[in-house]
């Protein structure tokens, strides 16, 4: 999400001169980790992430050639992954309830995050980041964007559908088939879209993969990097809201991949986290991670 505390601090100034959030419908439960760490940023992410199989070639030309891959990480976390393979990740999602000591200093927003993880920054050939150029994001919010481009990331001004939420049903019919379509201000088609069906259970790739790289610092310029703290043992996300396997087709416009792609029977997880964010933090004080 990689919302700058300075940015958090100007909504909460705002509050005191602003009525509350438009009400609207959002399907998230609320945040329950806020008083939990009081001085800390916190909120919850709603969502789907997917991992996408890309040649690694394809992904050497899309990571900077500064950086080096973690292909042995990757390959250990991923058992039976596809050999000269890379695992690119989708993840679509809805920020909601994010603030800190629990209140909420930001309206929710949407998001399409396209990273690529096990990235060697620190060129220890060990610590494992996550690179992403690019975020397609909710046009309206102001603070989200600006904690973005804090970064040195792309950030593109987005509508959704649905909106405000992470996924719909696609039809009254089919409520076993998710979808989400993101379309940039400029644009009149979907730049990303995603559709999904439910499996029996998380698979083929473990539960731990995904835990993994939820929580691997994001960067993009290099120079700051975001530590977001994902948590999948609260009530969000065990028992009777414990992860969704899932099986689908992403397809994602250029230039978010050198061309226009559509990926078939990928795998992923629809899954709603809290998570904890700490800022702008030296990438070189995250190594061993």
């Amino acid at each position: 999400m990689r919302l700058p505390t300075f940015s958090l601090l100007l909504s909460s100034a705002a509050l005191a001169h602003t009525p509350p959030f438009p009400a609207t419908t959002i399907d998230s439960s609320p945040n329950p980790i806020g008083t939990l760490y009081p001085d800390s940023v916190t909120g919850t992410i709603n969502g789907t992430i997917a991992v996408v199989p890309i040649p690694y070639a394809l992904a050497r030309e899309l990571v900077p050639a500064q950086y080096g891959i973690l292909r042995k990480a990757y390959r250990d976390a991923l058992p039976g992954f596809p050999r000269d393979m890379y695992p690119l990740i989708v993840r679509s999602i809805l920020d909601h309830d994010v603030g800190m000591n629990g209140i909420q200093l930001i309206p929710d927003f949407q998001s399409v995050h396209i990273f690529y993880p096990f990235i060697d920054l620190l060129a220890d050939n060990s610590s494992s980041f996550a690179y992403g150029k690019y975020l397609v994001l909710t046009s309206t919010n102001a603070a989200a964007i600006a904690g973005s481009q804090a970064y040195g990331q792309l950030a593109v001004p987005a509508s959704f559908s649905p909106e405000n939420n992470a996924y719909a049903f696609s039809s009254r019919k089919r409520r076993d088939e998710i979808f989400l379509n993101a379309y940039t201000n400029a644009s009149t088609t979907p730049v990303v879209t995603t559709r999904f069906t439910p499996l029996p259970a998380v698979g083929p790739w473990p539960l731990e993969f995904y835990v993994n790289i939820t929580n691997q610092p994001i960067f993009a310029d290099g120079v700051k990097c975001d530590q977001q703290v994902t948590f999948f043992n609260t009530s969000l996300s065990t028992g009777a809201n414990a992860p969704v396997g899932l099986i689908g087709d992403i397809s994602i416009s250029a230039p978010y991949l050198i061309e226009d792609r559509t990926f078939r029977n990928v795998f992923g997880v629809k899954v709603d986290v809290a998570f904890l964010e700490r800022n702008f933090l030296e990438c070189e004080s995250l190594r061993g991670l």
